[in-house]
């Protein structure tokens, strides 16, 4: 970088400081904070999605084990879009018709207020972890590209910046700073693909000089195997479910049509972007072989391959894929805090204003814990290994009690869910790091021991039934609000269309799920299957997110 890539880069940098001001005098309530007013319109709520599913985790940790593994952690990005379909079709239409903020404030709907403070806790702890490997991957880029290697220095500068500006704008500086790096990312990555894909000799070139079996999408073997496609499209069906900075973008949408169709369109317009990552992953592996720290893999690239002032304008999409990122997610652990802990156990009369000042001074507070976490990825084998971890320890036992047994069995208990969690969790920790199990087997664990335990529980206890709990079925059909502005969604479509599309979709599963267990047996044809599926699929979602 020269001196005028720096000046592009802190000109952005100030410019965050003034789009926080500006929006700061927008926000005058707690549903302003959180949610933007909940007036996003389905063409921003898919921008603002996608560029949740769209940072530097994918281009420094996904790119890097890319770099090391070859092109199956594609799927990672791939599953998590079908999940967002998924999620936009079936599970987030009811959260956004209780007009809840966080997954917590729903677990007391469903279970009890003490369910909701114990998640609570459990999900800040794990939203700063993962704030601090959104961090640390920023910070790792941000060395690599401009050569200032301090690492404590890229984290303050980065830290001050996205704490500050989300300090003082909330969810309305959240949504601007999406739209900005949609469009900068991927303007950026578009560039650095051909760059990228020309100095290896394009695809030729790029499988003639990677390892056997590196471009095989659904591998027999192998830690990023046909098992990991199973494992990561549990977590993504998970993660889009019950994910707080995803959710906290899709309850700020104007209507429940436009949650599905936002969430639909995310989707299926990050899905092509994979590519943008993951072969410049594989042709850094030949272009700069035995790379110390394979996280730097692409940050190498652009700063090798892309000319000075150009590098600039990409350093800031880069970067401003990052501050979104990580903005959502301060926005996220504060509204759990102000919301689930603040209001309903510290001070259940706080005005909006002291509801507003607490999630100021949380989101600060999250941002020094976020600083912690940094120093802790790389001790647990960088991005991706640390998020996995994270996930399928934390995330999956939360799935399980919120939305398989929250939304479609009323017999389950609050005593059944605390107990289902606990175990699972513990399960997870247990096989990771006692029987050093991967990710893949520790997901099945944790999911498996809370389904088990979670019923088992709630049968050898008292039964609950109240009109919360009735409220939650009857969030799965239309709701007032709906049919007075004559905007309805009918989770369960009511016209031949409507139908024909669900028949779509779900065959389109069926033939994916087919095409990775045909992996299990090394058939060459499992990728071409699985991709076919995912590609059917997308299409009965597309269809069914404007049929009714």
């Amino acid at each position: 970088m020269i001196t005028v890539d720096y000046v592009i880069v802190f000109v952005f940098l100030a410019g965050m400081f003034y789009v926080g001001s500006i929006f700061y005098k927008w926000v005058g309530s707690s549903d302003d904070f959180y949610l933007a007013g909940r007036q996003l319109t389905p063409f921003i709520l898919a921008a603002v999605l996608a560029a949740t599913n769209v940072n530097l985790y994918s281009f420094v940790g996904q790119a890097g084990i890319a770099y090391k593994e070859g092109i199956p952690i594609i799927w990672q990005t791939w599953t998590g879009n079908m999940a967002m379909v998924i999620s936009g079709l079936f599970v987030i239409p009811i959260f956004r018709r209780l007009r809840i903020r966080t997954i917590p404030e729903f677990l007391e709907k469903r279970y009890s207020k003490g369910v909701r403070t114990f998640v609570a806790f459990i999900w800040i702890l794990r939203l700063t972890f993962w704030l601090g490997v959104v961090l640390y991957t920023a910070v790792i880029a941000a060395q690599t590209i401009s050569g200032l290697t301090s690492f404590t220095a890229w984290v303050l500068i980065f830290s001050v910046v996205v704490v500050i500006y989300t300090i003082l704008g909330g969810m309305w500086s959240v949504a601007f700073t999406d739209v900005i790096q949609f469009v900068l990312m991927l303007a950026g990555a578009l560039l650095l693909l051909p760059l990228a894909m020309s100095a290896v000799g394009w695809f030729p070139g790029l499988s003639a000089n990677l390892p056997e079996g590196a471009l095989t999408l659904v591998k027999e073997t192998g830690t990023y195997n046909w098992r990991f496609v199973i494992a990561i499209f549990l977590l993504g069906i998970e993660w889009a479910c019950v994910d707080q900075g995803l959710l906290q973008r899709a309850f700020g949408a104007e209507s429940t049509r436009s949650v599905a169709k936002g969430l639909v369109l995310a989707g299926i317009i990050t899905t092509p972007f994979a590519l943008l990552w993951n072969l410049p992953g594989l042709a850094a592996r030949i272009l700069y072989p035995n790379l110390a720290n394979a996280d730097s893999a692409v940050p190498i690239l652009i700063a090798n391959l892309i000319p000075n002032i150009v590098l600039g304008l990409v350093v800031v999409g880069l970067l401003s894929s990052q501050l979104s990122t990580i903005s959502g997610n301060l926005n996220g652990v504060a509204t759990i805090f102000a919301s689930d802990v603040y209001e309903n156990v510290i001070n259940r009369k706080a005005t909006d204003k002291d509801v507003l000042r607490i999630a100021r001074i949380i989101t600060l507070i999250t941002g020094i814990g976020m600083i912690l976490f940094a120093y802790l990825v790389p001790i647990l084998g960088g991005a991706v290994n640390a998020y996995l971890t994270i996930i399928a320890i934390m995330d999956m036992p939360l799935f399980v009690i919120a939305v398989v047994y929250g939304l479609l069995w009323k017999r389950v208990n609050w005593q059944g869910a605390v107990t289902g969690y606990i175990l699972g969790a513990i399960s997870g920790i247990i096989g990771q790091f006692f029987f050093d199990l991967d990710f893949n087997l520790t997901t099945f664990i944790t999911a498996g021991t809370t389904l088990i335990f979670t019923p088992i529980v709630s049968l050898l206890t008292k039964e609950v039934s109240n009109e919360k709990i009735d409220a939650i079925w009857r969030a799965r059909t239309i709701s007032d609000e709906e049919i007075a502005s004559n905007n309805v969604y009918n989770i369960f479509p009511k016209t031949f269309n409507g139908k024909l599309s669900l028949v779509v979709f779900f065959s389109g599963l069926i033939i994916f799920l087919v095409g990775v267990f045909m992996g299990s047996s090394g058939s060459s044809a499992a990728s071409i299957v699985a991709v076919t599926g995912m590609v059917i699929y997308f299409i009965g979602g597309l269809f069914r997110a404007y049929t009714n």
